[in-house]
């Protein structure tokens, strides 16, 4: 089998698992915002002005580090597990749920730290979803680090939202805003 069509046969497969779906496709799209999320906080901490400036300087680096740790240890799980995971841009770029906008550096350093709260927020509604589906596919390896992340994205939300000088769950998804997730 030639190098395109195994890559074929995986889109195919992730395709499929897509539609399902699976504890592994849905880990996709977590991988996929990780990714996304590491250039949006370099681009906050490298264009952000004001008092945004030093709360970057102290937890960007961290972020970002933390973040690429949990990117390879979940690439590396599912690959031991023969799951197809994001390897192209273009598949970073069709997974991601998250909004990317180059204009943004040039945004108050407030509203830049505040589009990455929200960045972490969205990442909790497809984590919560696979650790649900990793649960049913009894798969506890995944789980645990999932919710390793789960609770280290809650901690950063809850630490700038009150930099911030917001409520925990200001401008926040609201479920009973939506039914659509």
């Amino acid at each position: 089998m030639t190098k395109e069509e195994q890559f074929a046969r995986e889109l195919k497969q992730s395709d499929a698992d897509h539609h399902k779906p699976t504890a592994g496709a849905m880990t996709g799209h977590v991988i996929a915002n990780l990714a996304i999320h590491e250039f949006k906080i370099n681009q906050a901490r490298l264009f952000a002005a004001g008092p945004t400036t030093v709360f970057l300087d102290h937890y960007a680096l961290n972020w970002i580090s933390y973040e690429q740790q949990i990117f390879n240890a979940l690439s590396q799980m599912l690959v031991n597990n023969e799951e197809s995971i994001p390897t192209t841009t273009a598949q970073f770029a069709q997974f991601t749920m998250l909004e990317e906008n180059g204009a943004d550096k040039y945004l108050p350093g407030d509203d830049q730290l505040f589009n990455l709260v929200k960045d972490f927020d969205t990442q909790t509604l497809f984590i919560t979803k696979a650790i649900q589906l990793a649960t049913k596919e009894q798969w506890p390896e995944l789980v645990d680090l999932l919710t390793e992340l789960l609770a280290w994205i809650k901690q950063q939300i809850s630490l700038t939202q009150r930099f911030l000088n917001h409520d925990l769950r200001e401008g926040l998804y609201n479920e009973e805003d939506d039914d659509d997730f």
